[in-house]
């Protein structure tokens, strides 16, 4: 978030690991920070100090958290992330989909982002995608790929569970990840 690490997944050793590693911005300084076996989705946290990431399985994985230099990993929650996750812009909630108590019904998972955190699950306004929710730049909604008729279209869902509104108005594709630029104003 701060520009000066880029952070991603990478398969090494004999055993094949799946690990979060750091690098400097500019190409530099390459450094493993998580030891696990099956670690995916990594995302820094707005201060630039945290990596939250999902450890597990390709279906899902239990919540985590890695200070940026790396060390001591952290559970931060035991819902099940079912895909990435995104950070709050102020640090404090991740959100992803994850399965119901009693159901298999997809549902939206805030997390506190402090280790033991709490975790409230909603429902999905529209029926998500399986791309990430992304925040909003206020923080104060989630924003999701849902499809009709085969055409991927984006939805702003409010966290006071107001009703929602559709963003875009695509007349075809599917959208697989989408990133909003640092000052909101541009969709990528």
């Amino acid at each position: 978030q701060d520009g000066r690490f880029i952070v991603f997944t990478a398969l090494h050793g004999v055993k094949g690991a799946r690990n979060i590693w750091r690098m400097d911005a500019n190409g530099g300084k390459l450094k493993q920070i998580t030891e696990g076996k099956d670690e995916r989705g990594p995302v820094c946290s707005p201060d630039g100090q945290w990596v939250f990431y999902s450890e597990g399985g390709q279906f899902g994985g239990t919540l985590m958290k890695v200070p940026i230099g790396g060390g001591k990993a952290e559970k931060v929650s035991d819902s099940l992330v079912v895909n990435s996750l995104d950070i709050s812009p102020d640090g404090k909630l991740a959100a992803f989909l994850t399965l119901g108590d009693y159901d298999t019904h997809e549902r939206l998972a805030l997390v506190a982002t402090d280790s033991g955190g709490s975790t409230k699950l909603l429902a999905f306004q529209k029926p998500p995608t399986r791309s990430a929710p992304c925040f909003s730049h206020d923080g104060k909604a989630i924003i999701y790929a849902f499809r009709e008729n085969g055409i991927d279209n984006l939805w702003l869902q409010p966290l006071d569970g107001s009703p929602g509104k559709q963003l875009t108005d695509f007349s075809s594709e599917q959208i697989h990840a989408f990133r909003w630029s640092f000052d909101g104003s541009k969709l990528g």
